[in-house]
């Protein structure tokens, strides 16, 4: 067939919103639609299909007989649709078209606002998790244990909610200052903000997402936070400062080092490590995803009887045992009897491994590896100087970026969506996401149809990556404030670490001014100005001064925010009774000046301050962190005002 020209076919707008359903689709994210994916539209429109069937619509839809839908494919669907090529009434009831009015439906539902999905298998999935890791928890035990779905309506006061978050990122909500016993709404929302503003800092995508969301029991957007925040958890370990072995994984004969390896997902990682035990069990199986390819519980069994301890060897099934049975869900059910010997049953039933549910089967991966990773001592050990280490600097950009959300505009042919990166550099390195800071920075700046998008030819990727990191610079020196010496794009795709740390200083400096500026309009007692150090300081002291507060600070080296009681000043400044000056304590031990920095920067989260710093930045005195503090807070200020 001749190229199609799919937005003079379908209009624009129907074009974009099958450009946004068919990326919503795609849950892994691999740029292609799985057998999978297409059974869960079905499902989502109330129109259950079973694996015959969605096997007999992908034959009628799958132009090249590959076995997944491509966005070409997926958009000359409906071309012929509107076309009436599939207007014979023996077609009209084939699952193709029952495809695109499914399309159709669940994008209606979702555009009304009045039909959010969910799914049942995560709400018990979670339930369990925070069952079993919480039942003996003080403070949890008038909320659990959670059974069908109170998930929904105990995390109303948010209390159950922070104690999740902290289960995944230990000890980072100081317990100190949670409403424990929330008396109205006002504090049950002061949990809310502390729980939603530390769960951004952690790198959390919390977009759209706010207080009531949570307070009202919108299941759809509980279960995406509780994901985010159990799949933290999960994954805290996997990565070679935890697990040195994990250098075994790295591909040598593709040229790969143990930088590229780091710069991998954990997903990446788990699939990897999941192949290197396949390989030494002898098999020819290999994984690719948590979803297709574990179905028929191949990848499963073999990878326990790799990694199962001597002593419970006799205990499980082996894979013969499991693989001559023809019924796949008792395969799954024998298979997940052997990992209940191990204590790893967790978040998966043996359906959820049928239907090859992507989020559980990897949380249950992680799990396996948590705690049986069958990575051995190697004969020569890694280095420590070799490991590759995140710095907390590295690590707060990372989680900035990724609590933005950033996408490409609406106005552009998606190629993707709120894209989550692992590495800094690596993440950053064909430049699209620099991109997408600098035109939310500020807006049109950039000239989109010049950017080129993934997937590339082999031959080409580097070349168009090259040039989307060098407009990435031409645009950077555009933004006020932006000061570029001996950058080029160049040193972005190279992953030169002090240039590009450089960069994205400066870009979240000036998106945070970009932010104040726009807040502020004179009337907060301090007109915006070109200097945005001097402009927070100017604000800061000004609040300080207007509450009646004796302190002030000259710069974000002052040596009195050390010890936090300008922030803890402030904060109570811009919100009264927040702040506990009882906890406070004035000796300058480094013990004491970091549980006061991190009360410090809980208060602040706690009325609403998105702080991506950490405590140990206030007590080192890293003085480009403590003015993104001071910045958030007076964000947080003039919102207020």
């Amino acid at each position: 067939m001749a190229t199609v020209n799919y937005k003079e076919e379908l209009g624009f707008d129907k074009y974009q919103k099958l450009i946004n359903s068919f990326h919503k689709l795609d849950k892994n994210n691999d740029g292609v639609l799985q057998p999978s994916e297409i059974g869960s539209l079905f499902k989502e429109a109330g129109d259950e299909l079973n694996a015959q069937q969605v096997v007999q619509c992908m034959k009628e839809i799958d132009q090249n007989n590959n076995g997944v839908l491509d966005l070409d494919e997926f958009l000359l669907l409906f071309v012929k649709y509107k076309r009436n090529e599939m207007s014979d009434p023996e077609k009209r009831k084939s699952t193709a078209t029952r495809f695109v009015n499914n399309v159709e439906l669940v994008q209606n539902k979702k555009e009304s606002g009045a039909v959010h999905s969910y799914s049942q298998p995560e709400v018990r999935a979670f339930s369990q998790y925070i069952n079993e890791n919480l039942a003996k928890d003080p403070l949890c035990q008038k909320y659990l244990p959670l059974e069908g779905d109170d998930i929904f309506t105990q995390l109303r006061d948010g209390v159950l909610l922070i104690k999740v978050i902290n289960l995944s990122a230990p000890d980072t909500i100081d317990e100190r200052v949670i409403n424990k016993k929330p008396k109205n709404e006002f504090q049950m929302r002061e949990n809310q903000d502390l729980a939603l503003t530390t769960a951004s800092s952690l790198g959390c995508r919390i977009v759209n997402i706010g207080a009531n969301d949570i307070m009202d029991g919108t299941p759809h957007l509980i279960l995406g936070l509780l994901w985010q925040m159990i799949r933290i958890g999960l994954v805290s370990k996997v990565n070679l400062q935890m697990h040195p072995g994990l250098a075994k994984l790295v591909n040598t004969e593709a040229g790969e080092t143990l930088k590229d390896l780091a710069a991998l997902s954990p997903e990446d990682l788990l699939i990897r490590w999941v192949n290197y035990h396949l390989a030494n069990a002898g098999t020819d199986k290999r994984i690719s995803n948590f979803s297709e390819d574990i179905k028929d519980s191949e990848a499963y069994i073999y990878l326990l009887n790799e990694i199962v301890p001597k002593e419970l060897k006799n205990e499980i099934a082996s894979p013969h045992s499991v693989m001559c049975n023809p019924k796949m869900l008792e395969r799954a059910e024998t298979t997940l009897d052997s990992a209940d010997k191990m204590d790893c049953r967790k978040f998966v039933t043996p359906q959820d491994v049928l239907d090859g549910n992507y989020k559980l089967n990897l949380a249950f991966v992680a799990n396996l590896f948590n705690n049986y990773p069958g990575l051995h001592e190697e004969d020569e050990p890694v280095a420590p100087e070799e490991i590759i280490t995140e710095t907390r600097e590295e690590k707060t950009f990372r989680n900035w970026i990724n609590s933005l959300g950033l996408c490409t505009p609406p106005t552009v042919k998606q190629k993707w969506e709120a894209r989550h990166i692992n590495n800094l550099y690596r993440g950053l390195a064909d430049g699209l996401i620099i991109l997408a800071i600098e035109d939310t920075i500020k807006p049109g700046l950039v000239d989109w149809s010049k950017i080129k998008f993934p997937p590339f030819k082999v031959n080409q990727a580097e070349i168009l990556s090259r040039q989307n990191c060098k407009y990435a610079i031409d645009y950077a020196a555009k933004i006020q404030g932006i000061k570029l010496v001996a950058v080029g794009g160049d040193d972005i795709y190279d992953e030169r670490e002090t240039l590009v740390l450089g960069l994205v200083w400066q870009l979240m400096r000036a998106y945070t001014k970009n932010i104040l500026d726009n807040l502020s309009t004179g009337g907060a007692g301090v007109k915006p100005q070109a200097d945005v150090e001097q402009f927070i300081i100017s604000w800061v002291n000004g609040k300080l001064e207007e509450s009646g507060k004796e302190s002030r600070i000259v710069d974000f080296r002052d040596k009195s925010i050390q010890g936090s009681r300008p922030i803890a000043d402030l904060i109570d400044a811009i919100r009264t009774e927040v702040v506990d000056y009882s906890l406070l304590d004035n000796d300058s031990s480094p013990e004491v000046l970091l549980s006061n920095a991190k009360l410090a920067i809980n208060w602040g989260r706690k009325i609403g301050a998105r702080i991506y710093a950490l405590p140990e930045d206030v007590v080192e005195m890293k003085h480009k962190m403590v003015m993104t503090i001071f910045a958030c807070l007076m964000e947080r200020g003039l919102q207020n005002r």
